[in-house]
């Protein structure tokens, strides 16, 4: 017998499912909580499916949810799902599998023939409940390098760096950044440009130029945990003029008293893996991976 319920979708459970998120947000290096209209709008999109998304409550509290999205894989003729697993709050660990178990239920209903979670092992112990539950490693998408930005390593050039400017800069910014992601463009392209220089949450949008052409830019932000920064967009015409941006960001952090830095990489990607190296030599070190693992259905 077991003090807790399971319940299904509810629109009023938004609120306490994103406090939920960001308890885990505000100690896990790799992890991001939308806010409660952020959730909201995903969950207004036609796509979304409110039967995969369950909540666990003990008495009138609510303790846990997971959820899933639901994919067909066209060129496997199958249905896949995507969850993070299980949310649950300290002290009530049991609630876990409960949801865990109902989901799956859920999903063999759907038809779905396979399941994926994407996990490391900065997060707690995840990676090693996702191995228990069945799950098995399929591949790395993100490699996850990390660096103490009170030991920096002085990297210059000699040109000039200054902060980004909107009315100077804008144009030069989306021409290159369109060019080093290809599949980046129209709209995406224009409101990822407009995102960063928005960012609340900006600790420095640095330029480097030669007369007036951008040779270099690199943004850092905070995140959600307390203490740790990250450096979310570098763009450079050479490792010599990325490093300097690097260098000149892991000051701008370490003045605002951050303690630690972390960069998402994907090794998949030719200039990401370059920049590896670059990030390294400024001090980085490998850390981590963010790893897809699958478990048939």
């Amino acid at each position: 017998m077991t003090d807790y319920t399971i319940k299904p979708y509810n629109e009023s459970f938004i609120e306490k499912q994103v406090e939920i998120g960001n308890h885990f947000a505000q100690k896990w290096i790799a992890y991001g909580q939308s806010s409660v209209e952020q959730v909201k709008e995903v969950y207004s999109r036609e796509t979304f499916d409110p039967e995969t998304r369950l909540y666990c409550f003990k008495g009138d509290e609510m303790v846990g949810y997971i959820g899933a999205n639901i994919v067909d894989v066209e060129e496997e003729k199958i249905k896949r799902a995507q969850t993070r697993l299980a949310f649950v709050l300290p002290g009530h660990e049991g609630a876990f599998n409960l949801l865990f178990d109902q989901l799956v239920e859920v999903l063999k209903q759907k038809e779905v023939a396979e399941i994926e979670t994407p996990q490391t092992i900065l997060n707690d112990n995840y990676y090693e409940i996702a191995e228990k539950l069945g799950f098995s490693k399929t591949r790395t998408v993100t490699e996850i390098y990390l660096c103490d930005p009170s030991n920096v390593k002085n990297f210059e050039t000699d040109n000039s760096i200054a902060d980004y400017n909107y009315e100077t800069d804008v144009e030069q910014v989306k021409k290159q950044l369109g060019e080093t992601y290809p599949n980046l463009t129209g709209d995406n392209l224009e409101n990822y440009v407009n995102r960063i220089a928005e960012n609340e949450n900006l600790l420095g949008y640095r330029v480097i130029k030669k007369d007036s052409e951008i040779l270099a830019y690199g943004a850092a932000t905070s995140t959600q945990n307390e203490g740790i920064a990250t450096i979310s967009l570098l763009i450079g015409k050479s490792s010599e003029l990325k490093k300097h941006i690097i260098s000149d960001l892991l000051t701008k952090i370490n003045e605002a008293g951050f303690k630690q830095v972390a960069v998402y990489l994907n090794p998949e990607t030719p200039v990401e893996k370059e920049e590896a190296e670059d990030f390294m030599a400024a001090g980085f070190e490998k850390s981590a991976s963010y790893d897809i693992l699958t478990k048939k259905l």
